[in-house]
């Protein structure tokens, strides 16, 4: 299933919000009825709708998303979507307010960003209409797009209402840039946060040293090491492109039997019950055997599949490292001469990984348990007696041959303040500012006296 249609959810929510049909009015006296004031500052019983109708859409789509169930036509839902849309209005009044009376505008540069944005978000609009919202296949090209440009502005969505939308964000983007400008980080507070990181950390990876290494070796920050985990570099040498090839094809063969071997299996037990129940008649009883035989038949060819394909691709595995053996035979020869391990690894090293960034200059991470490496891998640079020892050729399950050297220890403890302390000032800067800017918002909102007429909804 495609993504929900945008307009047409919403254009469906704007007739169902649109009032009894029975009640004769003037609809565009009606639109223009004041449901929300602020002083001189009002919102419309259109524009509630507009808001409302937006809050259903983005409700229903994140249900939709997680699979789950959610009636945009409930009263209920709709009440609620409403109420959630009265205080984003009022917040945006007030913020509106602030804007305007602390001067704060977009300068060139700004407006031709926000400008830019809203053309992006524009055109991805229409080229979204124009692939799933427009039904007429003889429509192509140009007239295919303006159809699209059609729709959405049926539903309120015309360039001017992504620019007007672009420019809001970037002053609203101010507005918080100026509340926030004097909140600090205390050394403190930091200091706090690093006790508490740390002791959680030490608590997470006390008893697991191979999720420590799992993280070490990825972009989450550290702030505790335990016991036993060690770095290592590794030569790997990967399989010549038409050997993979050929185990890749081959392990797809045995994928492929092992789930016919699964679905024989479901069918026999299927029919083993149909065989078993009380209320099952002789004659779906008499057509159950005759299943569990056809199934026990494919169960025995799939299984015979199994072992035919896991046998060729056994070979095609030895025949990729037989055809490796001197290339590596003549890298292992060189560093017994005494050759130069990061010259070697950097001459002969199909690892990216060992190429650059951390892993070239301290090794990867390694540690019993640990799950994010091929296990041949970490059994053999966890086998290594002491620093400075170097692996035989060691067979990978997935790429090729490894040879790996015990470059050092990982120093256990707590990662010094000094190393994190940036990243920790950071996030605690951003929480306090988010902090500060909600309560100041929430301030202004119960300051601003909002005076709201629900019941002109209802009409």
């Amino acid at each position: 299933m495609q993504k929900k249609a945008l307009l047409a959810l919403l254009l469906a929510m704007t007739l169902l919000l649109s009032g009894c049909a029975l009640i004769v009015k003037d609809q565009a006296v009606d639109d223009q009825t004041v449901i929300i004031r602020m002083g001189d500052k009002t919102v419309t019983k259109k524009e509630v709708k507009a808001a409302t109708n937006t809050q259903l859409y983005n409700t229903y789509y994140m249900h939709y998303m997680y699979g789950l169930s959610y009636d945009p036509t409930s009263a209920e839902n709709i009440a609620s979507a409403q109420e959630s849309a009265i205080e984003t209005l009022e917040e945006n009044l007030v913020i509106d307010d602030q804007i305007e009376k602390r001067g704060l505008t977009l300068n060139e540069e700004e407006e031709a960003a926000a400008m830019e944005d809203a053309q992006s978000d524009y055109d991805s609009e229409v080229e979204y209409a124009a692939n799933y919202e427009i039904t007429d296949t003889s429509l192509e090209g140009d007239a295919r797009t303006d159809a699209a440009k059609a729709e959405l502005e049926k539903a309120g969505y015309t360039l001017e209402y992504f620019q007007n939308s672009s420019r809001k964000e970037a002053l609203k983007k101010k507005l918080r840039e100026d509340v926030v400008k004097d909140v600090a980080v205390t050394d403190e507070e930091i200091q706090e946060e690093y006790d508490r990181l740390v002791e959680a950390a030490k608590e997470d990876y006390e008893e697991n040293a191979g999720e420590y290494a799992n993280d070490a070796n990825g972009s989450t920050t550290l702030y505790y090491a335990p016991e036993g985990v060690r770095r290592v570099k590794q030569i790997l040498t990967k399989f010549h492109e038409d050997d993979q090839t050929a185990i890749d094809d081959a392990h797809k063969k045995v994928t492929e039997a092992n789930t016919a071997v699964t679905t024989a299996n479901a069918k026999i037990t299927n029919a083993q019950e149909i065989i078993d129940s009380e209320d099952a008649t002789e004659e779906d009883k008499t057509q159950a055997e005759a299943d569990k035989q056809a199934a026990e038949a494919e169960l025995a060819e799939a299984n015979a599949a199994v072992e035919a394909a896991q046998k060729e691709e056994d070979a095609a595995r030895e025949t990729a490292f037989a055809n490796l053996d001197e290339e590596v035979d003549a890298i292992l020869a060189q560093l017994a001469e005494g050759a130069d391990w990061e010259t070697l690894m950097a001459e002969k090293n199909q690892d990216p990984g060992m190429q650059s960034g951390t892993g070239a200059e301290k090794g990867y991470a390694v540690a019993e348990g640990m799950t994010s490496f091929d296990a041949a891998f970490v059994d053999a640079a966890m086998a290594l007696e002491k620093i400075g020892d170097i692996t035989g050729k060691i067979r990978g399950n997935s790429y090729g041959y490894y040879i790996i050297k015990y470059i050092a220890d990982e120093p256990a403890g707590p990662i010094a303040l000094e190393t994190v302390k940036e990243s920790i000032s950071a996030d605690l800067l951003e929480d306090k500012q988010d902090e500060t800017y909600s309560d100041t918002l929430a301030k202004w909102v119960e300051d601003a006296g909002f005076k709201v007429d629900l019941n002109a909804l209802k009409d």
